[in-house]
């Protein structure tokens, strides 16, 4: 289900009719708007690049800075060394309000000047037309130019005129002088006569501009003379739109092309032409002159063949295409020594290639795809995706269903969360297309433009237009529903009687619909999009229950009201843009910046079982707008940089934090990692505004990591790379600091483990043993070892050869029960205690729980009054983890709690991941702990013990960190037979030597 033209919709806008500023298109972004009311803020995926078609694109002077527009209402800024960008951003709203549709680059790469549709959707009263100078640098606004009163669609900048041209809708040329100043000066306006410009380019030095319109062919001026030149074949360009324009570097000649795939060469003094190509059997949408050649993409009309053709000027001669995208390309520049960059396909990517040999350079985009098949189960609790066009060669195809190739299971009132997988062998429900009673075609509507733009449905006819979609990209019968389901363009999913009549309306996407499957006994719907993303629905009511993204091992789910379930690195991929003003830049907040307040899978996972995220929302916060204040406040506002000169001392690198004070800084309760180690950053001087501070580093690379958190909860990340050269110098070693908890006894809980008695066997043997293995194989690789020992008393004192062990190497009688004071109160003073060169080893086994949202470590205290439990007599985790969190050094967590089901915690798998401390965990999600007699231990603590003493190492190099997980993983599925899978994660870690024998 898969609609090709959804790149082009731009280039059917309703018409400008005199005096009003409407007719651009309709992008659903209502939508994707969260909240109305002040602040004014919209919900959006970044995603590392653009996720709509990309308009224009213009290069700095050297080469280095490349600056894109695209219909996701976002510049980007982009580093072509390194692929990565950053993001402009200005007021955007509902509708078209925030389309940037055309750009200029200062020469310098400094500044940016952009233009578009920047005044309310539908309105009758502008200014559409305002440009937005933009600040490369600190993304902020630094001038506007006033004066164009409709949407902008062409912009040039000539360099050496130091001149900026700005047209569209209405057809008035707009000049400023030095725009790129603090002083700007207004020209004269030039006037095409059309009623659209669709391009505007200077020549011949800055004496000639040029611009091409949709409805009056060429017009020329030249600025020697102030006069308009003619081209000798002027009235002949009025039949057909003029869509491309590009300018060859020498400025004497300029590329034309109309709508119907005639291309011409033409002399920028004369207009006359030059050369002509063969007639294009597609629509030309960019062009760009390098190194002698032509290149020529195609944009509509394309079938299945995607290229960009590579012309020889002198010889007239195709001399070959560049073939890497998939789908029309839009926009194009040159870039130095024949470098050509073209922007397009489906995932909307920039891709850099010589025109000599037609080899790729960089490709450069995003990481998410329009999902373009879905499908799900009829309880709704599995779901499938895919992202491959089911269609190449057609324009449309909604009755053909794509491959799903991913999956995910969703959390049942007995299960919890499982992670994306590749797609098994469970049957998935799909779209409904046909069935003997009811039959269903698709067909173009007569003077609509679109293939898809009407469907019957047993007779009655549903025709799409601008106000719903333009055309049926995907629909789904609702058998015993008598009703079905179509997805158009812009994000519009409507719900039809088999009259054609509208029932009602799912609000949320903002791309194409490309897929649908419903699951009618569960009362859900589920559809995937050309704005990459899977929304899941109530069938009933057409609530948004959540939102999905999936790219690799990133991924978010997240509900309308905020809260989202991640994993460690996915909530970096959403986040809030928050309007300032029409003359100001907007801000942008990550999720992960709040997520001290919006991580909540259980929020989450009760939406899904609900089919309410209001209602979750509710149930678990007692309201469901905590987003409209969370977004009133500011994060921590600052950027560091690396300081080279003078260089740092060896073993250290100095960070510049800029843009915040020392007071603000001192009083966010910073932390910096340096890979997996928490440091203690030294101040070493700088001035006002630049604070300079020496972190320790180690040798090859060190990824550090600063985070700032205000009082109010709301954390700001950077991070910059140091290198050190390897020596053979003997790195500092630290200590060893090594906690352990077991817990086999809770006396007060007779019947709370499903009507038994919760007592374990083996968390005290599990603890103690792991501590003996620390001592013998691992503290030696340190400078010493401090112990922390917290199980119950009983079953260690019935066994005098663990009392034996133990006492060589502590004194026995600090050994405390774990009641929940003690642990909580022992281990955050234990805490506190590690430096940044040491290691700390916690170890926790026994029962774990989930209630509501947090997750709870059941001490041998714990008990329940009635059904209720007590939470003063349980260990609040998140304070444990927060504890370990700023506990400076590497910190690894060793756990084997859930020993019960549902008692896996994401929230607390993610927020480990997030301090970058390494985990051992016994389970993964919906499976449980086992013990077994046989092995007098728990079966993980076995597998990491048997692998710690040297079965996980093969080499005799010591047991390193991903060969000890390697080993438990496949040890920990043998032992349970497949039942028990564990779970690790190694944020930033190095392969270091967990253990060893002492020599």
């Amino acid at each position: 289900m898969f609609h090709r033209s959804v790149s082009k919709l731009m280039d059917l806008r309703v018409r400008l009719q005199s005096g009003l500023a409407l007719g651009v298109w309709i992008w659903a972004g209502t939508a994707g708007m969260v909240c109305a009311q002040a602040p004014d803020f919209y919900l959006d995926l970044d995603t590392g690049g653009h996720r709509a078609v990309i308009r224009d694109v213009d290069v700095s002077a050297d080469g280095r800075v490349i600056v894109t527009a695209a219909d996701d209402k976002t510049v980007r800024v982009w580093d072509w060394q390194t692929g990565q960008s950053e993001v402009l951003r200005g007021q955007i709203g509902p509708g078209a309000e925030g389309l940037v549709n055309a750009l200029a680059i200062s020469p310098d790469g400094a500044k940016v000047a952009v233009g578009g549709y920047f005044g309310k959707n539908l309105s009758t009263q502008g200014p559409f037309g305002d440009v937005r100078v933009f600040d490369v640098g600190s993304g902020k606004v630094t001038q506007v130019l006033r004066g164009h009163d409709l949407v902008v669609e062409a912009m040039a900048y000539d360099p050496a005129r130091d001149e900026l041209a700005v047209s569209g809708q209405g057809g008035q040329v707009l000049r400023w002088r030095a725009p790129f100043s603090d002083s700007p000066q207004a020209l004269p306006t030039l006037d095409t006569q059309a009623w659209r410009v669709s391009e505007l380019a200077y020549a011949r030095g800055g004496t000639r501009l040029i611009a091409a319109t949709y409805d009056y062919g060429l017009r020329m001026w030249d600025f020697d003379t102030q006069m308009s030149v003619t081209a000798p074949d002027d009235e002949a360009l009025w039949d057909h739109p003029l869509v491309a324009l590009a300018v060859s570097p020498d400025g004497a000649q300029f590329a034309l092309a109309d709508e119907q795939g005639r291309v011409t060469v033409r002399s920028a003094a004369s207009g006359e032409i030059l050369t002509e190509l063969p007639q294009r059997p597609f629509r030309v949408d960019a062009m760009v002159f390098s190194a002698g050649h032509l290149v020529v993409s195609c944009g509509y009309r394309c079938a299945d063949r995607y290229r960009s053709e590579v012309w020889d000027l002198a010889s007239g001669q195709l001399l070959g295409e560049y073939t890497q995208q998939d789908t029309g390309i839009h926009a194009a520049a040159a870039l130095p020594d024949g470098v050509v960059l073209t922007a397009g396909g489906r995932r909307n990517q920039l891709h850099l290639w010589r025109t000599q040999g037609r080899a790729q350079v960089r490709q450069m985009g995003g990481i998410g795809e329009p999902v373009s098949s879905v499908g799900v189960s009829a309880r709704a609790d599995r779901l499938g995706w895919g992202t491959q066009d089911p269609c190449p060669a057609r324009v449309i195809c909604p009755e053909q269903l794509g491959v799903l190739s991913q999956e995910m299971e969703l959390p049942t009132p007995e299960r919890s969360f499982e992670k994306p997988a590749p797609r098994g062998a469970v049957p998935l429900g799909r779209a409904i297309t046909q069935t003997d009673q009811i039959g269903v075609q698709i067909t173009r509507e007569p003077g609509s433009g679109f293939e898809g733009s009407r469907l019957e449905v047993n007779g009655a006819a549903i025709v799409k237009g601008v106000e719903d979609g333009y055309f049926h990209v995907s629909y789904g019968l609702l058998p015993g529903q008598s009703g079905l389901i179509s997805g158009g363009g812009n994000g519009i999913l409507l719900a039809h009687d088999l009259t054609g009549q509208v029932t009602g309306e799912f609000i949320g996407h903002t791309g194409d619909i490309l897929a649908l499957a419903a699951a009618p006994r569960a009362n859900r719907l589920l559809s995937g999009s050309a704005d990459q993303t899977l929304k899941l629905w109530n069938l009933e009511t057409r609530e948004l229950i959540v939102t999905m993204f999936f790219a690799g091992e990133d991924w978010i789910i997240w509900t309308p009201q905020g809260y989202f379930h991640s994993s460690p690195n996915g909530d970096r991929l959403v986040g809030w843009h928050i309007n300032q003003g029409q003359n100001q830049e907007a801000r942008y907040i990550r999720a992960r910046q709040l997520r001290q307040h919006l991580h909540s899978p259980e929020i989450v996972r009760r939406a899904i079982l609900t089919g309410s995220a209001r209602g979750a929302a509710q149930d678990l916060r007692g309201r469901d707008n905590e987003l409209n204040e969370l977004l009133t406040r500011k994060p921590p506002d600052f950027d560091i940089r690396l300081v080279q000169e003078p260089p740092p001392p060896d073993g250290f690198a100095v960070i510049e934090v800029t843009g915040a004070s020392l007071e603000e800084v001192e009083s966010w309760g910073y932390s910096v990692l340096v890979n997996d180690r928490r440091v203690h950053p030294v101040r070493t001087g700088g001035t006002p505004g630049r604070l300079r501070y020496s972190v320790p580093i180690g040798a090859g690379e060190n990824l550090i990591n600063i985070s700032g958190r205000n009082d109010f909860g709301y954390v700001t990340e950077r991070s910059a790379v140091a290198l050190r050269k390897k020596t053979k110098a003997v790195e500092k070693k630290g200590k060893l600091f090594a906690a352990v908890i077991g817990v086999n006894d809770y006396p007060k809980l007779p019947d709370a483990c499903g009507g038994k008695p919760c007592d374990l066997n083996y968390p005290v043997a599990d603890a103690l043993e792991f501590l003996n293995v620390l001592q013998d194989r691992t503290a030696h690789l340190h400078t010493g070892m401090e112990s922390l020992v917290l199980v119950n008393a009983a079953p260690l004192e019935s066994d005098a050869t663990r009392v034996q062990a133990l006492s060589l190497f502590m004194d026995v009688t600090e050994v405390q029960e774990p009641e929940a004071r003690t642990i909580n109160d022992a281990l955050i003073d234990f805490l506190a205690r590690p430096g940044p060169d040491d290691t700390t080893v916690i170890f926790v086994a026994g029962h774990g729980m989930n209630l509501e949202e947090q997750y709870y470590l059941l001490p041998t205290n714990a008990q329940k009054r009635g059904d209720r439990w007590r939470t003063s007599s349980l260990v609040d985790w998140s304070i444990i983890q927060e504890e370990i969190s700023f506990a400076e050094g590497r910190r690894i967590l060793v756990l084997d709690t859930c020993h019960a089901a549902n008692a896996f915690n994401a929230k607390l798998e993610k927020e480990a991941a997030d301090a970058q401390i390494t985990v051992f965990s016994a389970t993964a999600a919906n499976n449980t702990a086992g013990e077994r007699p046989d092995l007098g231990h728990g079966i993980f603590t076995y597998a990491m013990l048997q692998g710690m003493r040297g079965k996980a190492d093969d080499r005799g190099e010591g047991v390193k960190l991903f060969g000890l997980a390697n080993y438990v993983d496949q040890e920990v599925l043998r032992l349970s037979n497949q039942k028990q899978k564990p779970v690790f994660h190694f944020p930033n870690s190095t392969n270091f030597v967990m253990a060893r024998p002492r020599p």
